[in-house]
């Protein structure tokens, strides 16, 4: 269980808790609307950067790297987020969900150390639990972000799974209406008190083979844990390429190069 309870913000921090679940509030009047998010997020990350008028490169593509889920960092006035398209897409998502919350402290001022010097969210922090104050809040942002308390309530009384929450099916359920990770679901249970501490715990026993084999029987979430091939992602590359060579910018010998290099991406990723 590695204390993802007793470590997450609102539990440690509820304060804190409560100033970030008002900033998620806001964020989703003004950036998300009524919707549940899921693979829309990378459409609201491009939204915000849009809306606030700063240059950002989304990119997804495969690290070969489970241990990596996403990196975020600041080159020339560009802010540039990196996901890694090789984890399942919960994870995508909700690693692409934490990233933001990184922009958003440097958008807003109010902390821009993370951007200016690199954002790396590891396994270990977005799968258990944040390391540094700023990844707390993140997780905990993210989390809000994707999965909503009202949102809970909602999908709750529709599915009338009130009485089923103890239940690995129900949390399956939920895992896949707001395309979240197992343990990030339960913790949401927890921190919009729709189930007890205790309740929380025992769901959290529950390792992720046997969370997996639940899915693969009964298909419910499994969508979401196949990973991101043939999503990859490579920002504004291919367009700012074909602009230089129909503008005439560049070099011979440069273009060659970059034609070159594109034509291997592409048919590294399947995007001929």
């Amino acid at each position: 269980m590695n204390n993802v309870l007793e470590d997450s913000l609102f539990v440690c921090q509820n304060k804190k808790f409560d100033e970030i679940q008002s900033i998620v509030r806001q964020f989703l009047a003004e950036y998300v609307g009524n919707s549940i998010v899921k693979d829309n997020i990378f459409a609201v990350i491009q939204n915000y950067a849009r809306k606030k008028e700063i240059s950002l490169e989304l990119l997804r593509f495969p690290i070969y790297d489970d241990e990596l889920w996403a990196l975020t960092f600041l080159k020339q006035n560009t802010i540039f987020v990196c996901v890694n398209t090789t984890l399942p897409l919960c994870k995508q998502f909700f690693a692409a969900a934490h990233e933001l919350y990184h922009i958003y402290c440097y958008v807003e001022n109010a902390d821009q150390s993370y951007i200016k010097n690199g954002s790396m969210l590891d396994s270990a922090t977005g799968d258990e639990t944040g390391r540094t104050q700023e990844d707390l809040e993140a997780n905990a942002f993210a989390g809000l972000l994707l999965m909503p308390n009202q949102m809970i309530h909602e999908q709750i009384v529709l599915y009338g799974l009130d009485k089923k929450l103890s239940e690995v099916d129900s949390i399956l359920m939920l895992m896949d209406m707001f395309a979240m990770p197992f343990k990030a679901v339960v913790l949401r249970l927890f921190e919009s008190e729709t189930i007890s501490h205790n309740q929380a715990e025992k769901l959290l026993e529950i390792n992720s083979d046997q969370v997996m084999k639940r899915v693969m029987l009964t298909g419910k979430a499994k969508r979401w844990q196949f990973n991101g091939n043939g999503t990859e992602s490579f920002g504004t590359l291919f367009e700012k390429v074909e602009y230089n060579e129909q503008h005439e910018y560049l070099t011979e010998s440069r273009k060659n190069d970059d034609v070159t290099y594109l034509a291997q991406l592409k048919k590294e990723y399947g995007l001929d």
